[in-house]
């Protein structure tokens, strides 16, 4: 028997159901804007999952995702952020979270969009306090309007400085650490952490996408694909009280009581960062999503985070909540039966005028099209094979 699987029935007023994608100021969150937090979630950070076994022509993500990651459900969470009012970064006009924990900072204009800076806990660089760095220029991000083709390579650079006393806990939790941090403040009065940031961006495929999953929001999407990648390299720097900053990797300490616990009386600041701590400078780390833009979203529909060369995903995240596919396209509320049906399939839904009906077979492909019109429709699907239908 046909089952078609929807509680809705999304009617394309418009003369065709896609208009060609192009990436646009309004297509990014905004001030005023209701952030659709709510997430589906694959998830396994440590094995990735080959990218050709989700991204298969056609395209279409349903529930097989489940016997593909370990971990797969739906979760709430503050991805997307609404302007800071107060601080750092009051120019933005979202911040948005990347997999390695840092939030970039984003102002949209009409022209282009760019990253005003970063944000994040400095736990992974032994540092006790939460980063606000600035860049020294904003680092360009999309130029608009983007499309299939267009390209963007830019970089940044920020420090951020902070009082000696944020490393206290770190050399605390090492052999001798209470001593070292001792001498340290006697040489040293300051620590910058220095980022570089490169940024990489290749709109690089079109397409089509079906969602079908039952913690989707189902329906068929033309997509414009963006290849993201940012590479963050970050150094530290210590100041020498009446000198100048040097690289931890260059600070050395001298005293006779660190031979009885190093062997030597001579210590490198950054070797014992890294020998006793695992913090080891220039930390290098490079993040790569695959964003699938859609007509009118405020961000994308789909993100996949995945490994440098885009070949395994490591993470991947649908939006749950409306995403209309053109500007003309209304989700009409709808009383569809008998559902399953052999051959008539009524459907009963508010006065509009005349609409186009689709169906979707489970796999994306459009196995019939009707006109709609009035309150009360009934259509043939006798040719249709059993199944079930979008």
């Amino acid at each position: 028997m046909k089952r078609l699987l929807s509680a809705f029935v999304l009617v394309a007023i418009c003369a065709t159901a896609f208009a060609q994608v192009t990436v646009t100021s309004s297509n990014y969150y905004g001030t005023g804007n209701t952030v659709r937090d709510t997430y589906v979630v694959a998830n396994d950070l440590t094995d990735s999952v080959a990218t050709t076994s989700i991204v298969n022509n056609p395209f279409v993500l349903d529930n097989s995702l489940r016997s593909l990651f370990e971990a797969y459900n739906m979760i709430d969470t503050a991805f997307y952020d609404e302007p800071r009012t107060e601080g750092e970064f009051t120019d933005e006009t979202f911040s948005v979270a990347d997999d390695n924990g840092m939030r970039m900072h984003i102002k949209v204009t009409d022209e282009k969009a760019v990253c005003l800076g970063i944000s994040g806990a400095l736990a992974q660089m032994g540092l006790n306090d939460d980063m606000e760095l600035e860049f020294d220029e904003p680092m360009d991000v999309i130029e608009f309007p983007a499309a299939l083709n267009s390209e963007k390579n830019s970089t940044a650079h920020g420090s951020y400085l902070k009082h000696i006393s944020e490393m206290q806990n770190t050399f605390n939790a090492i052999q001798g650490g209470s001593m070292i941090y001792g001498f340290v403040t006697a040489e040293y009065d300051s620590v910058s952490i220095d980022m570089q940031v490169t940024y990489h961006s290749t709109f690089d495929e079109a397409g089509t996408l079906t969602l079908s999953g039952d913690m989707m929001l189902q329906g068929v999407y033309e997509y414009l694909r963006e290849n993201r990648q940012y590479t963050y390299i970050t150094n530290m720097y210590l100041h020498r009280i009446g000198g100048d900053f040097q690289n931890i990797n260059e600070c050395t300490l001298t005293n006779q009581m660190f031979a009885g616990i190093f062997g030597s009386e001579t210590i490198n600041l950054g070797e014992a960062l890294a020998t006793m701590m695992g913090i080891s400078f220039p930390i290098s780390s490079t993040t790569t999503t695959l964003n699938y833009w859609t007509a009118n979203d405020n961000y994308p529909i789909l993100e996949m985070i995945t490994n440098a060369n885009a070949s395994g995903v490591k993470k991947l995240a649908v939006r749950y909540g409306e995403n209309e596919v053109c500007v003309e396209s209304q989700i009409i509320s709808a009383n569809i039966y008998p559902n399953p049906t052999t051959d008539f399939l009524n459907i009963e839904m508010e006065e509009m005028g005349e609409a186009t009906l689709r169906i979707y077979s489970v796999n994306g492909s459009l196995v019939k099209e009707d006109v709609l019109s009035g309150s009360h429709n009934s259509i043939n699907v006798n040719a249709l094979g059993n199944g079930n239908y979008f």
